[in-house]
């Protein structure tokens, strides 16, 4: 791809860390490493230290202003929006002169949808929310489907985030993960503590979403099976904790990889509305082994043709407490070292080259207003229709399990027969992995529906094992 002028829009505060404000200055250090030009749009600033870090400058970024917390996907989010944000988003526009535009969660009110509003060249869009039922998203979505046609190209990071597009928007969207920069994840001998084992927990503490409460809820019985058990919870907020675990507090990027490097086992009990789950990854890519709930986008990572971690039945202590046993007993050398291979498929050198490759064909080829991948409407509306009854149904009940498993399913099938007609390999994501050494069937590749529909899982605590993809 030849170089181009890239704006990518991030709605949430660059000065608080998050998936979606990593997704973002990952992609643009990548895209800068490649030769284009690149600057984000977004709230907040960024130290200088943790800017060079993802090889970006300070003149890449323009703040859009002052934020405001909103609840949002089960948090709080930080964004910005009213008239003075359009007026900012319309002078970085002009001033750009960009040859397209890259916004991240447009189903957000911010600036993120004030320039998908503005935006005069083409439009790629990425959705990250895992919120099926959400009063904001349904007005702002009520308000994207007026400009949802300015979008020439629709990105979702997991089959969840992708249905709640096709639910919210009625349109398909392509699945392409979060990336990361594998080379700075790695197993750190060093940072290790003789004695028993080591687990952490990653996330806010007053984030209920998180599960922090479930993985309290094992500690005693973890605690009697392994006396010198070390638990590290770090993260933003306020809870009270037993003296014993250790509570850093929120840590930064390089004191993340240092204790993900540092523990036997990553604990992920979170129990609703995660798209994708980058830390997952990154704890696979340092060398830990991965215990996580069975929300659908953790199955969806730690499942392959090889186990690649433990899962367990979400909100249940008594099965996290399993699992970790389980995984404590057992010699984890294999899986481990499985998992770290896996990783290199969500390297950014990977990624970034199949988003390159998204904005090659929308600045290229014709444009086609349609469901953005080539499905049939007819199809996307079948599935959004078993979608919307799933969410009236309510997100535990078994109905709406089954009603999303057949959604997922029409889609995968729809899409499985627009890949087999053109198919989605370009020369740009094989030199990627040839690049990473990544052979075509050695990681899961979250990809244009190539997924088969997972079945019940009957057991509360599992091995993540052989799907076929």
């Amino acid at each position: 791809m030849t170089s181009r002028r890239i704006g990518l829009v991030c709605p949430y505060s660059l000065a608080v860390p998050g998936g979606v404000q990593n997704h973002v200055l990952g992609l643009a250090g990548h895209l800068t490493a490649r030769g284009h030009h690149v600057e984000v749009f977004a709230p907040g600033s960024v130290e200088p230290a943790r800017l060079a870090a993802f090889g970006l400058r300070g003149d890449q970024l323009t703040d859009a202003g002052r934020t405001v917390g909103i609840p949002y996907n089960g948090s709080v989010a930080p964004v910005n929006f009213g008239p003075l944000s359009l007026l900012r988003v319309h002078r970085w526009l002009r001033r750009g002169r960009f040859d397209l535009v890259h916004v991240h969660e447009p189903l957000t009110p911010s600036v993120a949808g004030w320039a998908l509003v503005a935006a005069r060249v083409p439009v790629v869009a990425t959705f990250h929310t895992a919120t099926p039922r959400s009063r904001t998203m349904g007005v702002a979505g009520a308000l994207l489907r007026r400009t949802v046609d300015r979008i020439d190209a629709g990105i979702a990071v997991s089959a969840t985030a992708r249905q709640v597009v096709v639910q919210h928007l009625g349109r398909d969207a392509r699945i392409l993960p979060n990336g990361f920069r594998r080379a700075d994840f790695g197993p750190r001998p060093a940072a290790r503590r003789p004695g028993g084992p080591r687990i952490a927990f990653l996330g806010r503490l007053d984030e209920p979403r998180k599960g922090l409460e479930v993985l309290l809820g094992a500690l005693p019985r973890l605690r009697t099976a392994h006396p010198g058990l070390e638990v590290v919870v770090a993260g933003q907020g306020h809870r009270p904790l037993p003296a014993w675990v250790q509570a850093p507090g929120r840590i930064d990027d390089p004191a993340r990889a240092e204790l993900l490097g540092s523990v036997d086992l990553f604990v992920a009990p979170h129990v609703a509305r995660e798209s994708f789950g980058i830390v997952l990854v990154e704890a696979m890519a340092s060398g830990a082994a991965v215990v996580a709930s069975d929300l659908p986008p953790f199955v969806d990572l730690l499942s392959g043709p090889e186990r690649l971690g433990y899962q367990f039945a979400a909100g249940d202590a008594d099965a996290l407490a399993e699992a970790v046993l389980l995984a404590l007993d057992e010699d984890r050398s294999e899986l481990v070292r499985r998992a770290r291979h896996a990783t290199r498929r969500y390297d950014w050198t990977r990624v970034g080259a199949e988003v390159e490759a998204v904005y090659q064909d929308v600045l290229t080829g014709p444009r086609s207003p349609g469901p953005w991948t080539g499905i049939d409407p007819a199809t996307v509306a079948e599935a959004r229709w078993r979608l919307r009854l799933a969410a009236r149904r309510g997100v535990g009940a078994p109905q709406a399990a089954a009603l999303r498993l057949a959604a997922r399913a029409l889609l995968d099938q729809a899409a499985g027969a627009v890949d087999a007609e053109q198919p989605d390999r370009t020369p740009a994501a094989d030199a990627a992995d040839a690049s990473a050494g990544d052979g075509r069937g050695s990681a899961p590749t979250p990809g244009r529906g190539r997924r088969a529909v997972r079945g019940h899982r009957s057991r509360r605590v599992s091995t993540a094992a052989g799907r076929t993809r």
